[in-house]
């Protein structure tokens, strides 16, 4: 058994625990002769003494770690035994254990694990869109009950947003990645423009921002589908509810909110700002409408749910005195399903410096 806290060195008084001596006779036969008989402690047998004893500590330690296990084997009780442990690594057993390792990284499930552990769900955020990043016991997204595909999140990542590795490596959120940690790559659609307009929104929009759309649609490889047109402004008899609803921009057809798409046929996929691989692919896509002409663009950061953009040349109709009431601001984001407002303040950091300045000017 251990002597723990013993110096072995000069309190130990029983050979062999911890002072070993060694006698030295006196071999010169001339009497007075140096060194004369004498014992002494061996500090190398010693060491050898303080490893036995260092050995004799660790076998006490497995044995109290047996102990616990013992006394913990099951998950009522806080423990978790490893099958390393308890079960023998004969080639039946191993094989068993990768066949186990094989369909959790097939089902997806070791993935999320993973993406559990490198970034921890934030459960203290109880928006619905953070809860939607919780999966059921199933691989399919959104856990949280009701949660439509469209806002579904990927684990491990609170703040209702999955993680986006930069160009440094850095891992970022959607609403605060840089513009230049994230590459604008192009889809696969044929770059059609078309309308699927509902609501009080159906009049036509303008030809200059038709041009624009199908010039970015084309750029950036989607097929654009416009959701929401032109309006009837107010002093021309506009509505709300019958003929128009909510910014003016949308007056006359000076904006439209669109849905894209990237793929063909059954492969055709409808793009979302809180996917990276889909996002870079959008970004390619508002740079087209900047370069072409837009003065506002509206997106990401729960911006209409994650899939719609805003694109318009109010500016441009409020200039040539068509509309009025527009404000100056050239790109907003965020909404609801963040817990946030839409306004330019909430925009993500990458669609801010894509539209710079903040402000049009006249």
């Amino acid at each position: 058994m251990s002597i723990a806290g013993a110096n072995i060195f000069e309190e130990s008084t029983v050979e062999g625990v911890g002072q070993t001596t060694v006698t030295h006779t006196d071999i010169d036969t001339d009497p007075g002769s140096s060194p004369e008989d004498h014992t002494h402690i061996d500090y190398d047998l010693a060491h050898k003494a303080c490893l036995a004893e260092i050995a004799s500590l660790f076998e006490d330690i497995q044995a109290d770690l047996r102990i616990i296990t013992d006394r913990a084997d099951d998950r009522s009780k806080g423990m978790y035994v490893r099958s390393a442990d308890t079960v023998a690594n004969n080639p039946a057993n191993i094989a068993a254990a990768a066949a186990n390792l094989v369909n959790l990284q097939t089902s997806g499930i070791l993935d999320l694990v993973n993406a559990e552990v490198g970034n921890p769900t934030d459960l203290g955020n109880t928006s619905s869109a953070n809860y939607n990043a919780i999966r059921n016991s199933n691989t399919s997204p959104g856990g949280f009950t009701g949660g439509p595909s469209s806002t579904a999140q990927n684990a491990g990542y609170g703040n209702s947003v999955p993680g986006f590795e930069g160009e440094d490596g850095t891992v970022y959120y959607e609403n605060n990645l840089p513009l230049e940690e994230i590459t604008p790559t192009s889809g696969t659609a044929e770059g059609n423009v078309y309308y699927a307009m509902a609501g009080s929104r159906t009049l036509p929009i303008q030809s200059e921002l038709m041009n624009i759309l199908r010039t970015a649609a084309q750029a950036a490889g989607v097929d654009v589908e416009i959701t929401s047109g032109g309006q009837v402004p107010t002093n021309e008899g506009g509505v709300v509810g019958v003929n128009r609803t909510g910014s003016n921009r949308h007056d006359k057809g000076y904006a439209a909110d669109v849905r894209i798409f990237t793929g063909v046929e059954k492969e055709k996929t409808q793009l979302f700002t809180v996917d990276p691989e889909q996002l870079a692919i959008m970004i390619k896509f508002a740079e087209a409408c900047r370069d072409a002409g837009a003065t506002g663009i509206g997106m990401g950061n729960g911006y209409m749910s994650n899939g719609n953009i805003h694109v318009d040349i109010a500016w441009k109709g409020q200039q040539s005195g068509a509309i009025s009431g527009i404000l100056s601001n050239r790109y907003w984001g965020g909404g609801a399903s963040t817990g946030t407002s839409t306004g330019t303040d909430n925009a993500p950091v990458y669609l801010a410096t894509l539209m710079e300045p903040r402000n049009n000017t006249a």
